[in-house]
């Protein structure tokens, strides 16, 4: 039998059934090819083992094609791994896949409430571009880059960047940036509109205007213990959670140096008993960097410490999806940092959300409630969310501090690598950044969303 050049397409729906995609073999040419594609093994093999990552299972049918069987992805991450294709540059056989997300959207509210306005008007999201190489059997390479339109200019940044060891399936140490581990959402879902069953992210982990450093520069390690056929899996980093934001910036990570001010770890229970179930605790501590009197008037020069805790229970399956998590976030100035009034002072908030979905056929519906209330021990707000409360025309809150928002919505997979979803959502309390004003404000939205 002559050789064959095969090529993968793993087919990921929605459905109850598993979706099926085929690939045709091809001769390949009469010299000795200098790369070779096929199915992939190694950590995207280990991939095809979690929950919700695409069944290995393969089917020849008399033309020698290839019928995979694919569940929809539970992450990102894990949608990556199992489209890793291999090919061969001399001797060495690295491996890498390239995955694609972006989504366009039609909104409307009954008040201007963040990039929503009354009148209907279109959108264009994020473009993310996710690049997974693995340099040998133990050394896996990740670069993702986002791209947003910006009336004023493109806007690109880069999401993550990290090399991570992995010298067997128990343990792994990686460096660079990437996505904090905290909850379960916020890895999973961190882009990709077309994974995640609702259009926009709680927005408590928003990745702008969120309340959680969302993002890591530093060290990470973990463990994995295999129970019950699941796991229990252990994960702590160091670096940096939050970064000076300067005068005329806004907090990111950029290319310089960045200092060590948190630590962060998170425990979790996965696929053990029932086996998409995911069950955990994370925490984080950090040191916010101080700031001068022209970026933070309500506390200059005073540097602040965050305490994070959480926990999380997430059911990512089909037909059935459940993730619910909880969020307590505590900013404190401590006596030695001040000698006014405010030294001593904490602020509290606290978070909760949570998302169902049904899957029948092509059609999910689903419904999302969220719950944010804070609480400050001072004369002044959280100094670190609203760094101006004395201004003679007060800016309002970058993040929602006291909500109450309910979404209901349906997604339909058009196709195997893109999905519409339509939903409506009403909030109230403090979403729409006007401090006392607490009217409903109604959102419709219409989102068409895809990745390949």
């Amino acid at each position: 039998m002559r050789s064959r050049l095969l090529f993968v397409l793993c087919a990921i729906t929605a459905a109850n059934a598993p979706a099926v995609a085929r690939a045709q073999s091809a001769p390949p040419p009469a010299a000795p090819a200098s790369g070779t594609a096929a199915p992939a093994a190694g950590a995207a093999g280990d991939a095809a083992k979690a929950p919700g990552a695409v069944d290995p299972s393969i089917e020849e049918g008399d033309d020698m094609s290839m019928t995979f069987h694919a569940a929809r992805p539970a992450d990102m991450q894990e949608f990556a791994q199992a489209n890793l294709q291999e090919i061969q540059v001399g001797k060495l056989k690295p491996r890498y896949a390239l995955n694609f997300f972006g989504d366009l959207s039609l909104g409307a509210s009954s008040k201007t409430e963040g990039i929503t306005k009354p009148d209907p008007a279109f959108a264009t999201g994020v473009y993310d571009i996710l690049f997974n190489a693995e340099l040998d059997s133990k050394v896996l390479a990740t670069s993702e880059v986002t791209f947003q339109y910006e009336p004023s200019a493109p806007l690109a940044e880069l999401e993550r960047l990290h090399l991570r060891w992995k010298p067997s399936k128990a343990f792994f140490f990686e460096v660079g940036r990437f996505h904090t581990d905290i909850g379960y959402w916020n890895v999973a879902y961190h882009h990709g509109k077309w994974l995640q069953l609702p259009i926009e992210r709680p927005r408590t982990i928003l990745l702008h205007g969120g309340l959680l450093p969302v993002h890591w520069v530093g060290a990470q390690t973990g463990v994995s213990i295999p129970v019950g056929g699941g796991s229990i899996n252990f994960v702590t980093s160091v670096g940096s959670a939050r970064d000076p934001i300067g005068v005329g910036g806004h907090q990111t990570h950029s290319a310089a140096f960045t200092p060590v001010n948190g630590v962060h770890a998170k425990l979790e229970a996965a696929g053990i008993g029932i086996r998409d179930l995911h069950i955990g605790v994370s925490g984080i501590y950090d040191r916010i960097p101080a700031e001068e009197a022209i970026v933070r008037p309500g506390l200059p020069d005073t540097g602040i410490d965050e305490y994070i805790g959480n926990a999380f229970i997430a059911f990512p399956s089909v037909p059935f999806t459940a993730i619910a998590e909880g969020y307590i976030i505590q900013h404190q100035v401590t006596k030695g940092d001040l000698s006014s009034g405010e030294a001593g002072s904490k602020w509290r908030s606290y978070s909760v959300f949570a998302l169902l979905g049904y899957t029948l056929g092509i059609v999910t519906p689903y419904v999302k409630g969220e719950y944010i209330s804070s609480r400050q021990g001072s004369d002044i707000p959280d100094a670190f969310y609203i760094p101006e409360p004395r201004a003679s025309v007060p800016t309002p809150p970058s993040v929602a501090l006291d909500l109450v928002e309910g979404t209901g919505g349906i997604r339909f997979d058009v196709n195997t690598w893109s999905s519409v979803k339509v939903e409506y959502r009403a909030t109230g309390g403090y979403a729409q950044r006007i401090p006392g004003t607490k009217d409903l404000i109604h959102t419709g939205t219409a989102n068409w969303s895809f990745g390949l």
